[in-house]
């Protein structure tokens, strides 16, 4: 009897070792598997910065009355009182990025996924009939290569001059018909070398266009309102006549898509390499802040600031993002019309602005909008702080990012006075 008591007793202490490791166990799984389920980082890395939603919201009808008190603040843009040409206009980027003061690089800002510390798990022991994978299986998956991102060539926005509305002159057409999806459009037909087109509505769009009967498009950047719309051409006084001048009440259906469509400064259609590159770009990307973040990093790892252009740029250039894309160099116009062209075929709602950079340099930016936020958003950070405007010639050209991180940051350094 005691012999076979003495096997029971140990049987019991065998099986409550045995319960008390497979408690342990479980135990360490549990922890491990909520260890591992933190919500991860998701913020998509853009070189050295990240992208994160966030920042001051906008709308283009507030902002767009930042103009300085002498109007437009350059003699690129007259004002409306005046019908004569100027030559010796202020032009995009005459001057280079400023300097700001030296401060270490400081390229260690990317961020990246939070690490997991793995925790070690007591081997298990094997339990009867086990149907373990093979060994190799773990390390075949983990080898194995992602197979690449589908491209899918986005469906663009579509401009059109359907002749429903129009005012006409000496064989000019400007047609205002779809003026309620944001944009009108020109057609010229005289006898002069050059001609001006002025979109007023409480600001004054003004464009130097070359007389060659090419239709092209131009938004109306203010939003529903009032228009006065004036086209003029070019004499050989230097003096121009005034064969439409008219007002027209406009309500914009969606004042957020205008700025999906392309226009004069900003050209692309489904044909465009702009288009194309986007597609690639942003293949495998999900959401619209992973997509800016994308296309930012492209233009800003690729494109170079074009400093011979921008010692001879003449008043009335105009940038061709397709053209950029070739020779992968430009001024802030062309990187801003570029961004511009990529975001919007994603179907992101863009504004180029053009305004003043602190001291004093005539520039051009980029704004975005989401549904989560608003305008002007996302901010793109670096390590200490963030900044609202997408500035991709200041920071591809910058050798110092944080620094210029710094300059972008600061409200102060900008001066909206119109947006495309």
């Amino acid at each position: 009897m005691r012999s076979r008591s003495d096997r029971a007793l140990k049987r019991r202490i065998f099986l409550s070792a045995l319960l008390a490791a497979a408690m342990l166990l479980a135990g360490c799984r549990d922890s491990t598997e909520s260890h591992g389920s933190s919500a991860p980082d998701i913020t998509p890395s853009v070189g050295s910065v990240e992208v994160t939603v966030g920042g001051e919201s906008g709308d283009a009808s507030s902002a767009v009355t930042a103009e300085s008190e002498d109007g437009n603040g350059s003699d690129d843009t007259p004002s409306s009182n005046t019908a004569e040409s100027s030559e010796s206009a202020d032009t995009l980027d005459s001057v280079e990025p400023p300097e700001t003061e030296s401060a270490p690089a400081d390229t260690s800002s990317i961020s990246s996924a939070p690490q997991t510390t793995e925790m070690s798990i007591p081997a298990e022991p094997d339990p009867p009939l086990a149907s373990t994978p093979p060994a190799t299986t773990a390390t075949t998956a983990a080898t194995t290569p992602k197979p690449p991102a589908e491209v899918i060539i986005p469906e663009v926005k579509k401009v059109s001059s359907p002749g429903e509305k129009t005012f006409t002159a000496g064989g000019s057409v400007i047609d205002y018909s779809n003026a309620s999806l944001g944009y009108i459009s020109l057609k010229y037909g005289g006898s002069s070398d050059k001609v001006r087109l002025q979109i007023i509505c409480g600001t004054t769009y003004d464009y130097m266009l070359p007389a060659d009967g090419t239709v092209r498009y131009f938004p109306l950047s203010c939003g529903s309102g009032e228009y006065t719309i004036r086209l003029w051409e070019h004499d050989h006084d230097n003096f121009y006549s005034n064969p439409i001048d008219e007002t027209i009440s406009v309500t914009v259906s969606d004042e957020v898509a205008t700025f999906l469509y392309p226009n004069y400064y900003i050209d692309f259609n489904q044909q465009s390499n702009a288009v194309k590159k986007s597609a690639e770009v942003c293949a495998g990307a999900s959401g619209t802040i992973e997509k800016i973040a994308a296309i930012f990093k492209y233009i800003t790892d690729n494109v170079t600031y074009d400093k011979q252009l921008a010692a001879t740029v003449q008043s009335g250039y105009v940038p061709n993002p397709d053209a950029t894309l070739r020779s992968l160099k430009g001024i802030c116009f062309d990187y801003s019309a570029l961004f511009a062209s990529m975001t919007r075929a994603q179907g992101i709602p863009t504004r180029l602005v053009i305004g003043y950079a602190s001291p004093d340099i005539y520039h051009a930016w980029n704004e975005v909008y989401t549904t989560e936020t608003g305008w002007i958003t996302p901010e793109l950070f670096l390590k200490q702080s963030g900044y609202n405007l997408l500035d991709s010639t200041f920071y591809a050209g910058a050798s110092d990012k944080a620094d210029i991180a710094d300059y972008i940051s600061t409200k102060s350094n900008y001066t909206a006075l119109y947006y495309y």
